[in-house]
């Protein structure tokens, strides 16, 4: 059970790698997937610790169903702007999912928190793996739509209005 809790933070890692390749700095996407990203950390930890606020659990599993609304929005701009209709059809798919799974993410933090201290071995599992496995699907889900945004960003005319920008950040290593 211990290793499946860490599975969330394991999702949230795996997105932040993706997203720290880019700078936060004019691309709004990419700093709300950041965002996203520690929000889903602090997640992992809340459900890690014994005597965890229900409160806070609720209130982070609301900020990443927000956040993951925000990512959809402008990912839906990009994908409206983009003149290739492969691209635009990719960006489009791999967004559609994120309202669904965040939505999903608020009922079952709220399950979680309401059994936090009094439930069984059993239904604490079951909670458990239901939340982690939505949790791994999000981040799944934003780390493909971020991936399909920056591909149809190419294709957007200049004149458009979107002000986007993909520069690539420094390795650590080159510093």
């Amino acid at each position: 059970q211990k290793s499946d809790k860490g599975l969330i933070l394991m999702a949230a890692q795996d997105l932040h790698q993706e997203v720290c390749n880019w700078s936060s700095k004019d691309n709004d996407i990419i700093a709300a997937a950041k965002k996203m990203a520690i929000l889903m950390a602090r997640l992992s930890q809340l459900v890690q610790e014994e005597g965890s606020s229900k409160k806070e659990l609720i209130n982070v599993a609301v900020s990443i169903a927000q956040i993951s609304d925000e990512v959809t929005a402008l990912a839906s701009t990009i994908a409206h702007h983009c003149m290739d209709r492969r691209m635009k059809t990719n960006l489009l798919n791999a967004c559609e999912r994120i309202p669904t799974i965040g939505t999903q993410l608020k009922i079952l933090s709220t399950v979680k928190a309401t059994m936090l201290g009094s439930q069984t071995a059993n239904e604490d599992t079951e909670a458990t793996e239901m939340l982690v496995g939505n949790a791994q699907n999000l981040m799944q889900s934003v780390k493909m739509t971020v991936m399909a945004a920056e591909a149809a960003s190419i294709k957007i005319r200049t004149d458009a209005g979107i002000k986007l920008t993909w520069v690539r950040q420094q390795p650590w290593y080159e510093n």
